[in-house]
């Protein structure tokens, strides 16, 4: 059965942040292990966000000039190296302010950084910091990232599966196929996706699911990464 409204369903977008909590597999670890204030990090990272600052930067090491972020709007961004404390803060690049911080777990060096807007306060962005070295996250493989607040389960390409909050684990996946989720309310079924995907040899991806738009609703808004680790190119 599917639909879009269903009265008392909480509303996912007040519960992405339970889920972005519910790590896993140590994928997303920057607020619980973070390395030492007093220790420099070295770090190359992207960044990604479903709606990105106007425009944010950040200062690559001590002592350097601002570098501006280019954010795409369904890929990483260009790779960029970080030398500096275990929080990494994300600032306006005109005047300094704020916008948001990663607080960097110790041993990761490779790292994709998602940014996702508050609502509350204004202009202030949440980040997750998912590990994303070839060794953890190879070719060939995909990682499901389920911040859409909903409970979820349905079939990959016809095999049940049922995705945790938070990050999922690495897994390897057909270069083409289907997944389709569903989600419960009051004893019903609504189809939450239904989405394909073809990758081409070499390639990896990462899905990830997003609140729906509107409270209320089922359909849960998604972005699918997809890069060559080895070539170092996103698309």
């Amino acid at each position: 059965m599917s639909g879009d409204v269903a009265a008392g369903h909480p509303n996912p977008r007040r519960r992405w942040l339970i889920s972005a909590a519910a790590y896993a597999g140590g994928w997303t670890v920057g607020s619980l292990r973070a390395g030492s204030p007093a220790t420099p990090l070295t770090l190359r990272f992207t960044v990604f966000s479903p709606r990105p600052p106007g425009a944010a930067a950040f200062v690559a090491a001590p002592g350097q000039p601002p570098t501006r972020l280019r954010f795409y709007p369904l890929a990483r961004s260009p790779r960029y190296e970080y030398r500096g404390p275990a929080t990494l803060r994300f600032i306006a690049p005109q005047d300094r302010a704020p916008l948001a911080e990663a607080e960097l777990p110790a041993g990761v060096a490779n790292a994709l950084i998602v940014l996702l807007p508050e609502e509350k306060p204004a202009g202030r962005w949440r980040t997750i910091v998912l590990e994303d070295g070839e060794t953890r996250f190879r070719a060939g493989q995909w990682v499901l990232v389920n911040l859409s607040g909903l409970e979820l389960e349905g079939t990959l390409n016809g095999r049940p599966l049922k995705p945790g909050p938070g990050p999922n684990r690495a897994e390897a996946v057909p270069r083409a196929g289907q997944l389709v989720l569903r989600t419960r309310s009051r004893e019903a079924t609504y189809q939450a996706l239904s989405t394909e995907w073809n990758l081409a040899e070499g390639e990896r991806a990462l899905l990830l699911l997003l609140p729906p738009l509107r409270a209320g609703t089922f359909a849960v808004q998604h972005r699918l990464l997809v890069d060559r680790p080895a070539a170092r190119v996103s698309r």
